[in-house]
């Protein structure tokens, strides 16, 4: 994909987040808010766990970094989310440098770096939630901003779903530049070997903590946006595994290491989950679960390489038959 298609269906996802506003009932456009959010930060996990394999367990160490430092600088300095969005990601991309350079020191495998980010997530998790000044279990709830679009506290949900949809394409557009640049190329090479990377002079660790920067700093950037949008942080939404499992998910879904992957396996099924909870929630308690997680299998065994990955293959391996049989 060309730089021309990336930007085109960068304008259709703008395009759709503009229609759903107007179009959708209020319930709706808080789901839409919540599919670019999940988006963006599949998006963002993918630049380490999909383009490098460097796979994380603890992206809610970043979504927390990012939504804790917001709240905390404008409730109690006065400082506008804004200048604590820029703050909140610089700091997580100064966690995700440091797990990944702490692991490099260490040595670890791929398996051993997912269990140190998991642990390190969830001692991060219970040190928040039992550190009584920035609320211990209880959060923090956002004080009101006398000047909404300077506090980021919007009436509107359109608004909201508008930054959102603001964050959605920042990932893309970083995760794209990324995958087309020398940067990608080593994240690549050092992902599929990295013994072979080395001997041609790419450095895996360095590689590596860049990458888990970069993916850091973006999922900080979605919680601070997130927190804006509840006006209240606590530590097991921003810190707790459920958001590293979804985005992991749906980056599986829709195609690791391909750029568009993670966003296509968020709008996929974040709705559709949704909508079997409303119809099948109230009547049949797990019911919901169950046809959800049904459908997870069949799509994982019908698309290994994920939606994306798995088509693009197939796209790949005709036209060579074609070439061949030509030739």
């Amino acid at each position: 994909m060309g730089a021309a298609h990336h930007l085109a269906l960068t304008a259709i996802v703008i395009g759709l987040a503009a229609i759903t506003a107007l179009f959708l009932e209020t319930y709706w456009v808080d789901v839409a808010f919540l599919v670019v959010i999940y988006a963006g930060v599949a998006s963002a996990w993918n630049v380490a766990g999909g383009f490098s394999g460097t796979f994380s367990f603890g992206h809610g160490l970043f979504f927390g970094v990012g939504a804790y430092t917001a709240a905390v600088l404008f409730n109690d300095w006065g400082i506008t989310p804004w200048i604590g969005l820029v703050i909140g990601a610089v700091l997580g991309a100064g966690a995700g440098a440091f797990i990944a350079w702490l692991a490099s020191r260490c040595g670890i495998g791929d398996l051993a770096f997912a269990v140190l980010t998991l642990a390190i997530a969830e001692i991060v998790y219970l040190f928040v939630d039992n550190f009584e000044p920035l609320g211990a279990s209880r959060g923090i709830s956002l004080n009101p901003a006398t000047n909404g679009a300077l506090g980021m506290q919007f009436s509107s949900e359109t608004t909201y779903l508008a930054m959102g949809t603001g964050f959605l394409v920042l990932c893309q557009i970083v995760a794209w530049l990324v995958y087309r640049s020398a940067m990608g190329y080593r994240f690549r090479a050092v992902r599929e070997n990295p013994l072979a990377a080395e001997a041609i002079g790419i450095n895996p660790s360095r590689e590596r903590i860049l990458a888990l920067a970069i993916s850091g700093a973006l999922t900080a950037v979605g919680g601070v946006v997130y927190a804006q949008y509840l006006l209240f942080v606590n530590p097991l939404t921003f810190f707790g595994p459920a958001i590293t499992i979804k985005v992991i998910l749906f980056a599986l879904i829709g195609g690791m290491g391909t750029p568009w992957g993670p966003v296509l396996g968020a709008a996929l099924f974040f709705p559709l989950g949704e909508w079997l909870r409303a119809h099948f929630g109230g009547q049949l308690p797990g019911f919901d679960t169950l046809i959800y997680g049904l459908l997870v299998i069949v799509t994982v065994l019908v698309f290994p390489k994920g939606i994306v990955g798995t088509i693009t293959r197939r796209l790949n391996n005709s036209e060579k038959r074609q070439a061949e049989s030509k030739s």
